[in-house]
């Protein structure tokens, strides 16, 4: 038997552009990766780094648990071609494997609209039937 989850998450635009205005450097290292923060750069940085935010958050609730047990880098979202991509490591990995999912079973999408981002984290994994006892 196949079981989904799903998570969403909504950033608003203006709270992360308060908070790289405040400390860029600190704000960044806290949630990105080095890949993720160079493809955050430039004239989309706020978009960008907002949507990447509600992603990992996102996936956190697909997983049932997030910061500080889970750290932010620990989920990673990269895009190849138009689509975004996850990769889980360390806490993340664990907890997701804990669970009957891998690397490559985690899909997300992520928008701008409206001064927000939003992202839908989805998993379809199989289920282990065995009876106990």
């Amino acid at each position: 038997m196949l079981r989904q989850r799903v998570g969403i998450d909504v950033v608003p635009l203006e709270r992360v552009k308060r908070s790289v205005e405040a400390s860029p450097e600190r704000y960044m290292a806290r949630f990105l990766t080095p890949s993720e923060s160079e493809y955050c750069q430039g004239p989309r940085l706020i978009q960008r780094l907002a949507g990447r935010i509600a992603a990992k958050e996102a996936v956190m609730k697909l997983l049932g648990d997030g910061w500080p047990r889970v750290a932010w880098t620990d989920i990673e979202i990269l895009t190849s071609g138009k689509r975004p991509e996850v990769f889980l490591s360390g806490k993340a990995l664990a907890l997701a494997r804990s669970q009957g999912m891998e690397n490559g079973s985690l899909d997300v999408s992520i928008t701008h609209d409206g001064g927000v981002a939003i992202a839908v984290a989805v998993a379809l994994f199989a289920e282990d039937l065995r009876e106990e006892g």
